[in-house]
C-alpha cells in the first residue's frame, strides 16, 4: 500500500474504499491481519464505516441568479421547479431561478450518525444540540434539549438554550412571542402554503448568507494581512443581493471600526428599505463617531422622509445619548420641522449620580466627632478649636471624591448645534428666547 492508502489514525484502507458511492465493503478488515485487539479493530471499523458513509452522502448548492445559495438536499425536480430540503424546512425553488448545482457535504446525513452514536443522557443530548445549532438544524436541536430536560429536569445548560428561567424552585420560559408576519394577520389565522414556502426559502438563503459573510469577516476583514483585508472588502461590495442586507447587518455590525465603515459603505448601494432602515439605526446605535456620520451621509443622500419622523420619535424618549444622536441627524438632513421638537429638548433637569468631593462626605463627621479641644495659652487665656480633618492634602488619591445623587441640568449640545444649524440663530440654551424667536416666525 501506498502512504495515501492509510487513514490519519493508521488504520489501512480497504480497497473499496477508494471507490466513491460503496458501501458495503469498506468496513471490512482483520483484526489478525492488522494487528489490532478485536475491540479496537471493531472502532476502527466503526470510523471507517462512519467515514465512508459521510463521504458517500452529499447535499447540492443551488447558486441562484441573485447571487445567494441554498443548500440542502434535491428531493425532486422537473421543468418548472427543484424542491428541496434544507435546514429551514422543505422548500420549492423555479427552476429558472436557479443557474447552477453544485455538491457539497451534506448536514443530515452527518446529523443521522451522531445521532446514532449519541448517549441519551442530558449531557449527551445536549452535545448534540450545539452541534446542531453549529449546522444550522433548529429542528433537530430543539428537540434534542427538549429530550435533556425530560433525562433531568434541572440540566441548566439546557434550559437556558430554550430560553427558561429559573425562579425559586421553578423553571419558567421567559421568551417573549415576537410576531414576524409581514401582514401582521393572528397568529391562529393559517396562512397560504405560498407564504410559508417563502418564509422558508428566505431562511435558507440567508442562513448561508450568514455563513459566508462570518467567514470573509473573520478569515479576511480581521486578517492582519492587509491583502487579505483587501480581499474581504471586495468581497463584501460585490454582493447585489438584497436577501443578503440582513445577514451583512448582523455579521458586520459587531466587526471593528472598518468592518462596520465597510457595512455602512455595502448598505448604501442598496437602494431597499431594509438598508435604509438599518443605516438609520446605525446612527443611532453604533459607539463610534465616525462610522455614525458616514451613515447619516448616506442617508442624507436618499432624501428619504421617513427618516425624520423616527428620529423625531427620539427626541421624545428619556434616553440622553439617543436624544443627542437623533438632534444631529435631524441638523444634518435639514428637517426644520423639528425645531420646536429640538427647543424642548434643549436642556433637561435629572437626578444623577454625580461625583463630589469626599471634603463634603468628611463634612458630616464633625457632626459626629463634636467635642471641641480646649487649649490654656499661658496660663491664662483658654481657647477652643472645633475637630477637623487635615488629611486631604496627605496623598490619598484614590479616594479624593464619591459619587452621590444630585439633581443637575444637562446640557444637550448636539441640540444646539442642530439648531443653529437649522435656523441660523443661537440663542444659547435659554428656551424662553428660542420659544419668543419662534412665535415671532411663524405665520
Amino acid at each position: 500500500m501506498g502512504m495515501n492508502e492509510f487513514l490519519p489514525w493508521g488504520l489501512p484502507m480497504a480497497p473499496a474504499c477508494r471507490l466513491p458511492f460503496h458501501r458495503s465493503e469498506c468496513c471490512r478488515c482483520d483484526a489478525a491481519r492488522i494487528g489490532l485487539p478485536r475491540s479496537a479493530a471493531a472502532r476502527g471499523a466503526a470510523l471507517l464505516l462512519s467515514l465512508c458513509f459521510v463521504a458517500a452522502s452529499a447535499a447540492d448548492i443551488l447558486h441562484l441568479a441573485t447571487g445567494g445559495t441554498v443548500e440542502g438536499e434535491i428531493i425532486s425536480r422537473d421543468e418548472q421547479n427543484y424542491v428541496v430540503r434544507t435546514t429551514a424546512g422543505t422548500i420549492t425553488l423555479p427552476a429558472d431561478a436557479v443557474t447552477r448545482v453544485e455538491v457539497a457535504p451534506s448536514p443530515f446525513q452527518e446529523y443521522e450518525l451522531r445521532l446514532a452514536e449519541t448517549r441519551d443522557t442530558a449531557e449527551g443530548q445536549f452535545a448534540l444540540a450545539e452541534w446542531c445549532l453549529e449546522r444550522g438544524l433548529s429542528a433537530e436541536r430543539r428537540r434534542h434539549l427538549q429530550r435533556a430536560i425530560e433525562l433531568d429536569g434541572d440540566f441548566a445548560p439546557a434550559r437556558s438554550a430554550l430560553g427558561h428561567l429559573r425562579v425559586g424552585e421553578f423553571w419558567v420560559d421567559a421568551r417573549t412571542t415576537v410576531r414576524r408576519d409581514r401582514s401582521a394577520r393572528p397568529e391562529e389565522e393559517p396562512r397560504a402554503e405560498g407564504d410559508r414556502n417563502d418564509e422558508r426559502v428566505v431562511g435558507a438563503i440567508q442562513s448561508n448568507w450568514i455563513r459566508r459573510i462570518r467567514t470573509i469577516r473573520t478569515q479576511q476583514l480581521e486578517s492582519q494581512l492587509e491583502k487579505s483585508r483587501v480581499a474581504g472588502r471586495t468581497s463584501i461590495l460585490e454582493i447585489r443581493d438584497p436577501l443578503a442586507i440582513l445577514p451583512m447587518t448582523r455579521v458586520l455590525s459587531g466587526g471593528n471600526r472598518s468592518t462596520r465603515e465597510l457595512l455602512v459603505e455595502a448598505l448604501g448601494s442598496f437602494a431597499e428599505d431594509e438598508a435604509t432602515m438599518n443605516l438609520a439605526a446605525l446612527v443611532l446605535v453604533d459607539g463610534d463617531r465616525g462610522v455614525r456620520e458616514r451613515a447619516v451621509s448616506r442617508l442624507k443622500a436618499r432624501s428619504d422622509p421617513r427618516v425624520a419622523p423616527q428620529m423625531r420619535r427620539a427626541l421624545r424618549s428619556d434616553n440622553d445619548e439617543l436624544i443627542r444622536r437623533a438632534a444631529y441627524v435631524l441638523g444634518e438632513i435639514g428637517d426644520a420641522s423639528a425645531v420646536p421638537e429640538l427647543i424642548e429638548s434643549l436642556k433637561v433637569r435629572r437626578w444623577k449620580m454625580v461625583e463630589v468631593p469626599m471634603r463634603g462626605y468628611f463634612g458630616e463627621w464633625q457632626q459626629v466627632f463634636t467635642g471641641q479641644t480646649i487649649t490654656t495659652i499661658s496660663g491664662q487665656v483658654q481657647v477652643a478649636h472645633n475637630p477637623q480633618i487635615g488629611v486631604f492634602d496627605a496623598g490619598f488619591v484614590t479616594i479624593q471624591s464619591e459619587l452621590q445623587r444630585r439633581e443637575v441640568t444637562v446640557y444637550r449640545t448636539e441640540v444646539l448645534e442642530a439648531l443653529k444649524l437649522l435656523t441660523g440663530e443661537n440663542f444659547g440654551f435659554e428656551i424662553p428666547a428660542w420659544k419668543r424667536w419662534l412665535e415671532e416666525k411663524r405665520p
